[in-house]
This record gives structure tokens, sequence and C-alpha cells, in this order.
């Protein structure tokens, strides 16, 4: 069964008809699967997956195994960013909209259908075209779009306001249609189609801010996964991007899985040592904690001690939404120049006064507790730096 699934993987990659790769996205759609994809991982992983495989313009733009080595199930999706308007019927299946038999027919003329074979180059078409590829893998497919799906459903909910779901929820009148029409499609003796392995889906994910959604995402993660970390979802999100990336660019040909997995693929493996690699980075808070007592020891007042922690706050708030100012990097560069330029000091009070006292004369508009804020982060790097 394994080797089965394997081989009908790389049959149904090596189907031009089926794959649905390409070019055809811009940049902002590529940026919004990309992204997409990165919150979906984290998903997964606090869903407790016990093991997952994205490929990247493989079979659809995205296709999620259930494991890299043995897999059983394939779930593929159509990710579609859609800048004004809500999808029409015709629009995810270029079929022509149904009568409905509750209500009276027209008098005049006779309503305009569509061949059935058009929904073969449909969105709804090609997605089911590739789930029905399968059969040794359990396989189901998702439209997703930040716009709707304005279709009613049977239960009289709306597709464009309503929760994922299945196309079988379609009133008789347009399932019926639609499955003729899936059927044109087919071979014969092969399975009917299956209207329930078909769902759709308004994803949450913004056009216009999906960076800053998607590093909100990961913070809120990191908080729940790795606390001390929380600060660098940013880069944490940078380096996932940064992997996935050349994933989807790549056009070389795969005639075995392994090659499939090296040229489209990115694993929870991959993810998991991703997410390890913030152990590298240095956990300021836990020193920050330690230096504040130091000083308080030292006589700095409660009030001064919160109005830094709070200031360290704001900073790590500002990289969490990539929003740092423009000031900060100057901030922090002078910090470093003075940092090179005076040994280590015995107690941190005189240490922090005399920085202070440096950074204010650079930067008077600053907030003293801004200036010492940032000079805490950066002593405390350096710190750990020379170790």
């Amino acid at each position: 069964m394994a080797a089965d699934a394997l081989i009908e993987l790389i049959d149904v990659f090596s189907d031009p008809d089926l794959i649905e790769t390409g070019g055809g996205h811009g940049q902002k759609g590529v940026e919004y699967q990309r992204n997409w994809a990165v919150v979906q991982m984290f998903v997964l992983e606090e869903g407790s997956a016990p093991d997952f495989l994205f490929l990247f313009e493989a079979i659809q733009d995205i296709a999620v195994l259930d494991s890299p080595n043995a897999p059983t199930r394939i779930d593929l999706y159509q990710i579609k960013k859609k800048d004004r308007g809500e999808w029409s019927w015709a629009g995810l299946t270029k079929l022509h909209q149904p009568p409905d038999p509750a209500k009276p027919a027209k008098t005049k003329g006779k309503p305009t259908s569509k061949p059935l074979a058009d929904v073969g180059d449909s969105p709804i078409g090609k997605l089911h075209a590739a789930v029905h590829a399968f059969s040794q893998l359990a396989s189901a497919g998702r439209f997703i779009s930040n716009a709707g799906c304005d279709i009613d459903m049977a239960d009289g909910s709306n597709a464009a306001t309503s929760l994922p779901v299945a196309l079988e929820a379609l009133p008789a009148h347009f399932s019926n249609l639609l499955t003729s029409a899936l059927a044109s499609l087919h071979k014969p003796g092969t399975a009917p189609p299956d209207l329930s392995r078909l769902v759709l889906e308004k994803a949450d994910l913004p056009v216009d801010s999906t960076a800053v959604f998607t590093v909100g995402k990961a913070h809120s993660f990191l908080v729940r996964r790795s606390p001390k970390h929380a600060g660098q979802a940013q880069s944490f999100v940078d380096s996932l991007l940064a992997k996935i990336g050349p994933l989807g660019a790549k056009t070389a040909t795969c005639s075995t899985f392994e090659g499939m997995k090296s040229q489209h693929g990115y694993s929870r493996d991959d993810f998991i040592a991703a997410l390890g690699t913030l152990e590298e980075v240095v956990d300021v808070d836990f020193f920050l904690n330690a230096w504040l007592t130091q000083l308080q020891q030292e006589g700095m007042g409660i009030i001064e001690m919160t109005s830094i922690r709070a200031a360290v706050a704001a900073i790590y708030r500002r990289q969490v939404m990539g929003k740092m100012l423009p000031e900060e990097i100057q901030i922090a560069a002078a910090c470093d120049e003075w940092l090179m330029d005076h040994n280590d000091s015995s107690k941190l009070m005189p240490f922090f006064k005399d920085a202070l006292a440096h950074l204010s004369g650079i930067f008077p508009l600053k907030k003293s507790a801004e200036l010492q804020a940032h000079f805490a982060i950066r002593a405390i790097n350096k710190c750990v730096a020379l170790n």
C-alpha cells in the first residue's frame, strides 16, 4: 500500500493536467499562499498533528501529506487571493445558474446553459480532477480565498459568511448540475464525483496586511510553545518564508518521491528544526530579570525599574509587528559603540547611569527608560556573545 501510494503521487505529479503549478499568480498572490502555509503549520503543530509534509506547486498550489515517509492521506489546496468582490458560482465552476425547481419557470425564453465540459477549466473542476486522481491515498480538496463564495446552500446559509462548507451541502439543483459536469470529465468505469471531498473556505488571512497577520499568529504560537522567544516571531516567520519560498519556484521534473520532497517539500521535522534554532537566540528576558533584581539591590527605585521593563516590552512589540522606529537602529548602534569602549563593571547601577548620560546627550528627546531598555538589551546580547 505504501509503495503504491508513492507511485501514485509521482504519477499525479507527472500529469500536467492535474498539477496546476505555475506562474499564473502575481507576486502578491504567491506571498499570500506562502503566508497561508506558514499559518497552517502553526495550526497543525498546535493541533498535535503527528507529522506532515507540505508540497509547494507540486500538485495544486499546496498539497499536505500526513507523513513525509509513509503517507496515507493528501489534502490539496487552491489558494486564491481576490482584490474585490466575492466568488460567484460561474467564477468557481464555469457553469450556468441552474433553474430552481421551487420557483416558477420563466415564461420568456429558455435559461442560458453552458457546456458541462467547461467545468474542467474552472477552479473547482481542476481541484476535483486532482482529488479524484487518487485512489491509494485518501484525498480531499479545499478552495481557500480571502474572499467569500457567494453561493446559497441547501440549509439557507451562504458560503460567503458560513464556516468551511463542503459542496455536498449545495441545493439539489446545484449539486446535480455540478456532479453531472464533473462526471463528464471522468474516464469510463471510474468512481462518481464525491462533493463531500470538496470544501469552500474563506481564510482569515487578509491580503493587505498578510505579513503582519502571520507574525501575529507566530507570536501567539510562540507565547504558548516557547514564551521566552515570542519576541523573535518576526525573525521566525522570515526564516520559514525564506525556506519555503524557493520550493514553489522549482520546475525540474521528479521521478521519485524523495526527489519530490527535495524539490518541493517542507516537513514537520524541518519546522521543528527551525523552531529549535530559536533556542540559540539570547533569552533577554531571563537576564533582564536578573539585572533588574541587581539594580534594585543597588538602589534603583521600583518606578524606574517598571518603566524600563515596560519600555523593553514595547520594543519587543514593535519587533513582532515589524514596525521598528528608524531611530531605534541608531540607538542600538550608539549602545554598541559605548559598550566597546567600557570594561566590565562589578556594579550595574554606575554602568547604567554612565551609559544613560552618554545616550541622553545623543538622543535628548528620548525618555530615560527607553534608552535604558535599549542599553539593557544590547548589553545582555554582548555578554552572551562573549561566552
